[in-house]
């Protein structure tokens, strides 16, 4: 498993400003650092980049409608870009409870609710991403929960992370090493005007195209169950959407 080092340092060579048994300076390496990190960061905006979708559960408090999300907030993950989908647990006191599907409101949506202080079972969250020096969002229940026996389940992109350090070394999914290795070889060579062979370009096109291929996650067609001739109505995303904002 390579360390944040070694993934630098191949880059760095890769780009044409580190000769094979030469070593980067301390400032060097630090530059480098931040560009692989700001690189980090620019992958939890792309969907395709991310490979982990994961089902995060959060026990409601009757009477508290709102609940932050983010590394160190209430719901202590790191901050999603994006909430596709989510759950509510009827009770999750019993041996199987039940899950139902809840809307994801828009910032349009959340604006048609008159009266967001309403108690009931929820029917929709609103996701707030509001970004502070706290670097939280916040996840507003619609209506409020009026049972602690309910728990919010939310599927979330989970967004790359790690090279926080030069020494911590990482096992990466596969492709993903050769895709930091020249996508990063592609930046450090901008930064430190470098002239690179079209080889580098075209194979980090390549490695960040197989990943996103790779990611890519099929979605269900769904239909309003109102429409004539289509069944199911109740678990379609729009007849949930409509539940929330009529409370039918």
């Amino acid at each position: 498993m390579p360390t944040t080092r070694d993934v630098i340092a191949r880059a760095a060579r890769a780009a044409g400003i580190l000769a094979s048994g030469e070593t980067l300076g301390a400032a060097e390496e630090q530059d480098c650092l931040a560009i692989l990190q700001r690189f980090r960061n620019s992958l939890g905006v792309q969907r395709g980049t991310i490979y982990e979708d994961r089902r995060v559960t959060q026990g409601l408090t009757s009477g508290t409608r709102d609940y932050t999300i983010g590394t160190g907030g209430t719901i202590n993950v790191v901050r999603p870009t994006w909430i596709p989908r989510a759950g509510i647990v009827l009770d999750d006191t019993v041996t199987d409870p039940i899950e139902s599907e809840i809307a994801v409101l828009t910032t349009q949506q959340w604006a048609l609710v008159a009266m967001k202080t309403l108690d009931a079972l929820p029917s929709a969250i609103f996701y707030d991403h509001a970004f502070s020096t706290s670097q939280l969002g916040t996840i507003s229940c619609y209506p409020t929960p009026n049972d602690s026996d309910q728990q919010l389940v939310l599927y979330l992109p989970m967004a790359v992370t790690g090279f926080e350090g030069l020494t911590t070394n990482y096992l990466f999914p596969p492709g993903y090493e050769d895709m930091y290795h020249y996508n990063l070889a592609e930046r450090i060579a901008v930064e430190f005007h470098q002239t690179i062979p079209d080889d580098i370009h075209r194979l980090a096109a390549l490695t960040l195209t197989d990943i996103k291929s790779a990611n890519h996650r099929p979605v269900e067609l769904r239909l309003d169950g109102s429409l004539p001739g289509v069944s199911g109505g109740q678990g379609s995303s729009s007849a949930a959407i409509e539940r929330a904002l009529t409370g039918v």
